[in-house]
């Protein structure tokens, strides 16, 4: 699993069609100048992605579905590889699909790492957390200055740990900054992990600032009740002898499966992770550059909003 998974997608960007459609009107041809697409829908359907609109219910891997409401549109394992080509990322492997909510993103990928006990859901400390986590991205930003990226700071929760028993989700969400600006905007990162009998669907949910909030509780209610691991397949289902994930809920915050902490200790793993999966950590770790912030802004007219106390 990676860790904070596809947080380049938090600023909701199709870098491939924007550009064009912020080409001159001159550089286009024929009749698409003067009938640009309409809808975030629209162009990724010109580009060549096929989207399946709600209502229906739309599988997830072979573990889960989800039912798509009305105004809601999914990208299926036929077309993901298009999609990640216009957003400029490589896949890792376990994506299952992507809803385009009214207003948000969901990034579904599924970890079939075994199950993972909940006996911390009452113990999930979060200033240790966010201090592990600030170290981790410290050390992670020394590679991202090597390779000329910009460097990533971890603002504070936008969310703090928190484990619903009676759905089996654990959600984060972490403020975020980038050098490029020297850390002045912040953006959002939502994490969500929905634990099955035989593994975690890893959910990322990707909105504007401003969204955020509306985004949040629509995600909630829209897991909460409309998605669901098929029969055999549900947290509650765990029988003796089943696979046991070598992690707890600390560690899916940190990482989840990457973090070797079964044998070297909870978080003293990471020193070791971060050098063993950097392929991960390069598309897990927000680089916001000049052009994708401009770029958003244009199109949505979102506003960064001011950042909270540094951490």
């Amino acid at each position: 699993m990676r860790s904070l998974r596809v947080l380049l997608f938090s600023v909701l960007l199709l870098p491939g069609l924007v550009r064009a459609a912020d080409q001159p009107a001159a550089d286009k041809a024929g009749k698409a100048a003067d009938n640009p697409p309409r809808s975030r829908e629209e162009a990724l359907q010109r580009a060549g992605v096929k989207l399946l609109a709600g209502p229906a219910t739309v599988p997830l891997g072979k573990v889960a579905e989800l039912k798509l409401p009305a105004d809601y549109h999914f990208v299926g394992p036929d077309s993901l590889d298009r999609f990640y080509e216009l957003t400029q990322n490589v896949r890792g492997g376990n994506e299952v699909g992507v809803v385009l909510a009214p207003g948000y993103m969901l990034f579904f990928d599924y970890d079939d790492t075994g199950y993972v006990k909940d006996e911390e859901k009452d113990k999930l400390d979060a200033d240790k957390l966010l201090k592990t986590m600030s170290e981790n991205q410290e050390a992670a930003n020394e590679g991202r200055k090597r390779r000329g990226w910009d460097e990533v700071r971890l603002k504070g929760w936008a969310t703090a740990p928190h484990y619903d028993t009676k759905t089996n989700h654990l959600k984060w969400a972490i403020h975020l900054a980038s050098s490029q600006d020297g850390f002045k905007q912040v953006w959002i990162n939502e994490s969500i992990r929905l634990l099955g009998r035989g593994g975690v669907m890893n959910v990322t949910l990707a909105s504007s600032t401003e969204g955020f909030k509306a985004a949040e509780v629509d995600a909630d209610k829209l897991l909460a009740s409309n998605f669901g691991y098929v029969a055999g397949q549900r947290y509650a289902e765990f029988k003796a002898g089943d696979k046991v994930a070598a992690y707890g809920l600390s560690a899916l915050v940190l990482g989840g499966g990457a973090v070797m902490a079964a044998k070297m200790g909870w978080f003293a793993a990471f020193g070791a992770w971060l050098g063993k999966a950097w392929k991960g950590l390069v598309f897990a770790l927000i680089a916001i550059g000049a052009a994708i912030k401009k770029l958003w802004n244009k199109i949505t007219g979102a506003r960064p909003v001011e950042p909270p106390p540094s951490v």
